[in-house]
């Protein structure tokens, strides 16, 4: 059928379901409950022109051999009806829209570029099961969209705002979230991994259940994967992101992507039970933070910021890199720390209760007022440290499995007033270390080597 021109025209109540409509010019025109279920409209013009109660459920504005991607770009949309539609490629550059329906239409490569998707709480934009495989969303607006199982693989979502979203059994895969505004959001079983949220800031996320969510309340693992996103520099302070899945995102041909998170923060956030194996982390701040539970194996956290961060039964094996942290207060009771780097850490008051600090380097670093009571320090190297005060009751530093006879070296270390009684320090090397006033009742020294030490008021 010949393209018809409807430019600038008033229709009202035309209904046309099921017709041929591609390549038609409808700039600019007036539709006002105009219904356009599985109309073909493909290449058609629909460029600044306002649509009221319209219908285009599963309408095609996809193009085709014949026919090239609708355009849509400036139009007004109030309360119309998008679901199921195709607009693979359409543009929808700058269109504003009240009431938009959008449920599992098709925006593959479609143009949104500073739309408007907006709503509130109370009435959300229904972009559930929508596909923006790769569309372009930047400076968009979709505020209190619901976003509920939509797709945003390699979508451009670069400025947009997305202040109390629904991002739920999302797959953003690749997205690029840069200078995106997250306030007030709920994220839920979604899919990050290659995402990029360089510098973003994310505030009050997951903070409660909200409205059109079939949750009574909110869960203890949000099940989030980034696996090999860039979290550079992002902030997201006081979060709950419990559960969350950090590691390296291996391809199908085996390439294998490290996530990067220098100098985010995560301070006062609740990041238990998360999984962040071989994550790029320098400078990281997690101050505050619970990361209970959480596996860090092979992770770079030099210079890292976790002053009072809960760590308790944590996994920081694999030769964790965590020297230079300040580590003040952590709590690091029944963690596993075996091999880590904790070379000139500030760990002043940190608590090491029943912790696995075998082979653990610690050299040059600040222990004063720590509490190592039962801790496994096999082999550990405390060459320098300051143990001043610290209470290593009950703890373990005899030889272990390297090649040596020697336990742990605390040689040149200060434990000056320290507790260590009944602890286990047979063939540990105390060499010119600062022992004034220390406590050894009960310890086995056996085999150690206290030359050059300083024992003034040491009670052994």
């Amino acid at each position: 059928m010949a393209a018809i021109d409807y430019s600038l025209q008033y229709l009202a109540g035309n209904n046309f379901n099921s017709l041929n409509r591609n390549g038609s010019n409808f700039f600019g025109a007036t539709l006002d409950g105009v219904s356009f279920v599985r109309t073909q409209l493909r290449g058609t013009n629909f460029s600044e022109s306002s649509w009221l109660n319209v219908n285009a459920s599963n309408a095609i504005f996809a193009p085709n051999n014949n026919f090239g991607p609708a355009n849509l770009s400036l139009a007004n949309l109030i309360n119309v009806n998008l679901s199921g539609a195709n607009l693979r490629q359409a543009n929808l550059s700058q269109v504003n829209t009240n009431g938009i329906n959008l449920s599992n239409a098709n925006l593959t490569d479609a143009i949104l570029g500073g739309a408007n998707l907006s709503g509130e709480q109370s009435e959300r934009p229904n972009l559930t099961g929508a596909n923006f495989t790769r569309a372009d969303l930047s400076l968009s607006n979709l505020k209190a969209a619901d976003l509920t199982g939509a797709t945003l693989v390699n979508a451009n979502l670069n400025g947009a705002i997305l202040e109390a979203v629904i991002l739920q059994d999302v797959n953003a895969r690749g997205a690029d979230f840069r200078n995106t505004n997250f306030t007030d959001i709920f994220l839920l079983n979604n899919n990050f991994n290659l995402a990029n949220f360089e510098g973003v800031s994310l505030s009050d996320v997951n903070s409660s259940v909200p409205e059109g969510v079939a949750l009574t309340t909110l869960p203890t693992d949000f099940n989030l994967t980034f696996r090999g996103a860039d979290l550079s520099n992002l902030i997201a302070d006081d979060a709950d992101l419990a559960g969350s899945d950090f590691r390296s995102f291996v391809s199908t041909n085996g390439v294998v992507t490290a996530t990067q998170l220098d100098g985010a923060s995560f301070a006062a956030s609740n990041l238990s039970g998360s999984n962040f194996t071989n994550v790029f982390a320098e400078g990281i701040s997690l101050g505050l933070a619970d990361l209970s539970n959480a596996i860090f194996t092979g992770a770079d956290l030099s210079g890292a910021n976790a002053g009072n961060a809960i760590l308790t039964d944590a996994i920081l094996t694999g030769g964790v890199q965590l020297d230079g942290a300040f580590l003040e207060f952590a709590d690091f009771s029944g963690a596993d720390l075996t091999g880590a780097d904790l070379s000139g850490a500030f760990l002043k008051g940190a608590n090491f209760t029943g912790a696995d600090l075998t082979g653990v380097n610690l050299s040059g670093a600040d222990l004063t007022e720590a509490n190592l009571t039962g801790a496994q320090l096999d082999d550990a190297n405390l060459f320098g440290a300051t143990l001043n005060n610290a209470n290593l009751t009950n703890a373990i530093f005899i030889d272990g499995a390297d090649a040596d006879t020697l336990g742990a070296n605390l040689s040149s270390s200060s434990f000056i007033d320290g507790i260590a009684i009944g602890g286990n320090f047979s063939n540990a090397l105390f060499v010119n270390a600062d022992l004034s006033k220390a406590n050894f009742t009960g310890a086995n020294t056996t085999g150690a080597d206290f030359t050059g030490a300083i024992t003034i008021d040491t009670i052994f």
